[in-house]
Order: structure tokens, then sequence, then C-alpha cells
């Protein structure tokens, strides 16, 4: 059943985002001028007769026939060009992207990353200065949407894909035969539900502390934005008016320190796609990820009874909660079929293509203002977790990670730390402080 949201209105309204005190350097044009672009190119992107296959990379490979059902939609609109998506392991794409840029072998549109990491791959000169001229769409996307692909300067490399929602997978079928008629909103509650679930012989969450990126976005950050509860917090900690001793993260690395009882039998050597596996496969009940992982999960899985929460507050509801600006689309400078390029990257910004694009890789949300049908039941369960909450951006990405060690090794190294190495809260929280005071200089 298809549902008229009015996404951007929802969204527009919850997106919490807050500036670094200290700027990144700015990025480096490409070599390819917007201005020589757009005297090539006109704003309908005129297209040659012949066939193309345009070549598309991006780090979600699980998303690999969704992203093949979105393309067929578009080359049946625009029968002459064909895109081939390619995509590369996630811990991998970085260096990879670094590798093509350098010795000119790219794919012609690339996904990028939010933030720091986008403007680091902007800085090569390889990736194409995107103006409304170019890709008019833009000029409807929310300031807060376009800032995460932005440099300092004001220039703009990508065309935002897909938000994603951040909280608590849990298996209903599961829930149901341990008794649990509710999810539970406040931390005890969660405890308590993960004690029944365990009686039953599941394992209560499926999580690991193997993959730094994992610690980081969906364990410490959701538990710290159900702590936190304003953005607030988050604009003084990169204000330098607060730092990693302050009692609301100590109280983050507490919530780590209790819930990990809960995790499976040697969980520091569980990488994120063991614990992906393990609840897929139904032998754990709870899984901590966001809504990018919906698309994925119903193609494996199709008989899994998925349900979702938000993180539990300390006492109630919380009243704010994880989320990330996560993928977006951008120009190869030296791709041989700008035109068509142009094209796509115009189709994917518009409100049929952000539609195209939440309704078959399921769980990421466009932020085209007039896209507003979404088709999937469980991605509107996700959307509905930000009723009455704040969703505050991931931490460790607007800022923090430009210098060795980033925020999310450091976080990983610190929840190591205390859950292996026997550091309490408040000890783990001083020695994060330790290794990001480069950050508080």
């Amino acid at each position: 059943m298809k549902r008229a949201l009015g996404l951007f209105l929802i969204l527009a309204l919850i997106f919490s985002f807050v500036s670094c005190s200290k700027p990144a350097e700015k990025s480096s044009t490409s070599d390819v001028t917007t201005e020589e672009t757009t005297k090539e190119t006109s704003k309908d992107t005129t297209i040659a007769e012949e066939q193309v296959t345009l070549t598309f990379t991006g780090w979600r490979v699980e998303d690999q026939n969704a992203m093949d059902k979105m393309n067929e939609l578009f080359t049946s609109k625009y029968p002459n060009i064909k895109i081939a998506y390619n995509p590369v392991k996630a811990t991998e794409y970085d260096s990879y992207l670094q590798t093509a840029f350098a010795s000119g072998t790219a794919e012609d549109i690339v996904m990028v990353r939010s933030f720091t990491g986008g403007k680091i791959a902007f800085s090569s000169g390889k990736i194409l200065p995107l103006t409304f001229d170019l890709v008019p769409e833009l000029e409807k996307y929310p300031e807060s949407a376009l800032n995460g692909w932005r440099t300092d300067d004001g220039q703009i490399f990508a065309v935002p894909g897909g938000m994603s929602l951040e909280g608590v997978y849990y298996n209903k079928r599961i829930f149901d035969e341990c008794g649990i008629t509710k999810v539970p909103e406040t931390m005890d509650e969660l405890y308590s539900v993960c004690e029944k679930i365990k009686e039953k012989g599941y394992f209560p969450i499926a999580a690991g502390i193997a993959d730094a990126w994992y610690v980081s976005e969906e364990i410490t950050s959701t538990i710290l934005m159900a702590l936190i509860e304003s953005g607030d917090w988050v604009k003084k900690l990169y204000n330098k008016e607060i730092d990693f001793n302050d009692p609301k993260y100590v109280e983050m690395l507490q919530g780590v320190k209790d819930l990990a009882r809960y995790y499976p039998e040697g969980y520091e050597g569980l990488t994120y796609e063991d614990c992906q596996q393990m609840f897929i496969s139904e032998q754990a009940a709870i899984y901590m990820s966001g809504s990018f992982e919906l698309a994925y999960f119903m193609e494996t899985n199709p008989d899994l009874k998925l349900g979702c929460f938000a993180y539990p507050g300390k006492n109630g509801p919380a009243k704010a909660m994880n989320f990330t600006l996560a993928t977006s689309f951008g120009i190869y400078s030296e791709t041989k079929h700008m035109d068509e390029a142009l094209t796509y990257i115009n189709w994917l910004a518009s409100k049929e293509g952000n539609e195209a694009y939440a309704n078959n890789v399921i769980g990421f949300f466009g932020m085209n203002p007039e896209a507003a049908t979404l088709e999937s039941e469980i991605a509107t369960d996700w959307l509905s977790l930000t009723k009455g909450r704040e969703c505050i951006h991931m931490l460790g990405y607007e800022c923090m990670a430009d210098q060795v060690p980033d925020y999310t090794t450091a976080v990983a190294d610190t929840v190591y730390q205390m859950l292996v190495n026997g550091k309490s809260p408040s000890e783990a929280a001083a020695f994060m402080q330790e290794q990001m005071s480069w950050y508080f200089k």
C-alpha cells in the first residue's frame, strides 16, 4: 500500500546538524570546471542516439539487486542509457576510489561519503562540482541535506541520495514466543526483555565489536543520542565546551557495558557480517543497526518478521535518535559520457528518481521535497520512529575525522579497552579523551 507521507516535511524538521569550531581545509576544484561543463551541456542534457553504458560504483554490495531494479526504471525512460552498478566492499571502497582516481579508471558515477570523507574524495579534483544550472532539482533540497556534500567554500559535489535512521531491529516471532507484548521504552525494560529472550535459548542481541565503524555508528552513537536527547550536547562537544569526560559520555559507555552481558560469547571477535547473519538466521532476537539494512534483509529472508524500535531512554521513551546522511551520487570528472552522466544524475535528483531509490533500495529515505510516496510498510515503521524525536547525526563525521586517530577508530578502541581490558566507563572516557586530544588543542 502506498503512503504519501510528505517525507521532506518530516525530515526537514528533524535534522540536527552542528558545525565544527575548526573547519576542514577547503577542497580544490575539479580539473573540469563547472563553467566548461555548462557550456558543453544544457539543462536538458541532449542525449546521443547511440547506446551508452554508464558504470557506477559504491560501497553498498548488499544492494546490488535493488540498485539494478532502480536502474531498470531509469533505462525504461532513457532506453539508450544503461547503468552497470559495480559495488565494492564498504571497508575497501575509499582506497579503491583513491586508486581509481589516480589511475584514471574510475566509474562514470561514484557514490560519495558525506562530510569529511566526501571532501577528501572531492579534493582529488576527480569529482565534478555540481551547480543549480547543471542539476536544477538541487535548488529544492534543504540546506541541511546539501551541507553533507558541500565544501567550506560552498561547492556541492554530489546529489544527496538517502538518509538512514539508526535504532533497533527485533524479530517479532521470537518476541511472541518469549511472551514479550511491547517493545521496551526504558533501558531497564530492554534488559528485562533480554532476560526473557535468553531464557528461551536465543541470543538476546546480535552484536560484536570487531568492526570499528559498527561500534561507532550503530552501538555507541545510537545509545548516546538516546541519552543526550538534544543536538545541543553535540554542538558543545564540537565547539570544545565539553569533552569526552562529560557525564553523558560516561553514561553512554556504562550503557554499552551493561548491554554487553547480552551479546554472544566471543563478541569481541564478531564482525558486522557475523552479527547480521546471526539476526537474519533467527539465532538472535535483537540487532542494533539502521534502516539501510532493510532491502538486504527482505531479500535474504523474506519470511523474517521484522520490527523496529527507537533505542530506549534512561527513564522513558528517548526524545532523540541517531541518523546519518548515508549515500550520494557524484560524477567522475573525466567521464567520456558527460551528457549521459548528467542525465542520470538529474534523474536521481528528481522526485521520480528519489522515489525509485527509496522504493527499491528500501530503508534509504530520499531528500527531494517532492518525493512523498513510500511503499514499504516496514520502511514506514522506521520513519514513524522520528515522530516526537529529534534526529541527531551520528557522532564523528561532521568533525573529528580528519586526523589520526579519527573518532571512529578511537571510540572502537575505547570500547575494547572497557569491555575486554577491564577499564571502567570513567577510565574509558579518559582514555577516549586522550586518544582525541588532537581535536581539543
